[in-house]
């Protein structure tokens, strides 16, 4: 069967009623649960006899594998995607978070961009794949885990099990707005703790006020600059405050303070060069926790995967596509490290949309990104 007829068994309405299904089930985190979306998607991929390993952990969780097996078994393009959302939050929104609606060419709901609607694109170009009966060289894996959107636990997991091994190109479904990124930054997070003594609210010069000290500290954070170059795809590091916590009653004076700091560094910069660098703008006033290291992930923009993904983008879309980065983390950072592959990373919803309020993708792109995982597989693995 030729790439043309290939790509005529996507079928729009079919694609939609796959995306509606997956964000009517519920798997914001927390609590996610994601389980019985993890079961009921193996249950789809095997009746077009995908081998199909459902490994669940923790409170109704897991991660889901699925394989197309070719004639050789080489080379191994992995399928990723995410089952769990963000909560949708507390401001209203236009649309059920959790309905689908389908309204002037869109698809609204928590998770339709991040990463839901790649997702269905995934299991509708694998779908086409087996029905198609082209006989392949290489496999095709899906490997849909749970946990991505705080810690990439399933990720970790299902290197921890050695459920990876010999792959050979991964594809990320994460919202780029159908450009291809190859490259991302560091997620380092990291707790500020600065310290202090009590006193009463009325008597403020008897203590040591841990707020005032952290307040000092933030102001500086908020101008600061990391002495490095930009890089070409990534642009400039970024340091954001998350989170302030300190005190307990209005009228005492607070002896400890916290804030957490979500830093993103390019390929090149050492995290512990970077707290360095904190502790002297601290001037030694604050203390530094890591709370967690999500390492940056670079693949060579000539490499033939990103050659190949590039080249199906702007045949589908019609238009040329340029290798970009993105701030954001994915499962690449821990699979593709781990397995030394090269990563892309392409996906129908835009970057811009990621947990935003009424969420939504566009029709068009979601199955033009059906169309791009099926050709990209088609042509990996034939």
């Amino acid at each position: 069967m030729d790439e043309q007829a290939i790509l005529s068994l996507i079928d729009t309405a079919d694609t939609v009623k796959l995306l509606q299904k997956l964000v009517q089930t519920i798997t914001a985190n927390p609590p996610a649960h994601e389980l019985p979306l993890v079961q009921w998607v193996g249950d789809y991929l095997k009746k077009f006899g995908f081998e199909v390993e459902v490994l669940p952990f923790g409170d109704r969780r897991g991660n889901l594998l699925a394989r197309l097996k070719g004639s050789r078994g080489k080379p191994t393009l992995v399928f990723n995607a995410h089952f769990d959302t963000v909560p949708e939050g507390d401001k209203p929104w236009n649309f059920d978070p959790y309905s689908g609606t389908v309204s002037d060419g869109k698809i609204y709901g928590r998770g339709t961009a991040d990463m839901k609607g790649g997702m269905a694109a995934m299991i509708k170009a694998a779908e086409v794949i087996a029905r198609s009966k082209e006989k392949l060289a290489g496999d095709l894996l899906i490997a849909f885990t749970s946990g991505e959107t705080s810690n990439c636990i399933g990720a970790k997991k299902l290197i921890e099990q050695n459920k990876l091994k010999a792959i050979d190109y991964l594809l990320i479904s994460e919202p780029t707005g159908l450009n291809v990124y190859v490259a991302q930054k560091t997620a380092f997070w990291v707790r500020a703790i600065t310290e202090g003594a009590t006193a009463h609210g009325s008597m403020p010069t008897m203590g040591e006020n841990a707020i005032n000290t952290m307040v000092e500290f933030l102001n500086k954070v908020i101008n600061f600059e990391m002495n490095v170059s930009p890089h070409p795809l990534l642009g400039s590091p970024s340091i954001a405050i998350g989170t302030v916590n300190g005190g307990k009653v209005i009228n005492v004076i607070p002896d400890r303070c916290e804030a957490q700091l979500d830093i993103r560094l390019l390929p090149s910069q050492n995290p512990d060069e970077v707290v360095k660098q904190l502790e002297a703008l601290s001037e030694r006033k604050v203390k530094f926790e890591v709370i967690d290291y999500k390492k940056a992930v670079e693949t060579d923009p000539n490499n033939k995967f990103i050659e190949t993904c590039l080249e199906t983008v702007g045949e589908i879309t019609g238009q040329p596509r340029e290798p970009g980065g993105v701030s954001y983390f994915t499962d690449g950072t821990i699979i593709a490290n781990a397995l030394n592959v090269p990563m892309s990373i392409i996906g129908p919803a835009d970057t811009w949309m990621t947990h935003q309020q009424d969420e939504y993708v566009d029709i068009t792109r979601l199955v033009e990104a059906a169309k791009i995982f099926t050709l990209i597989a088609h042509r990996l693995l034939k």
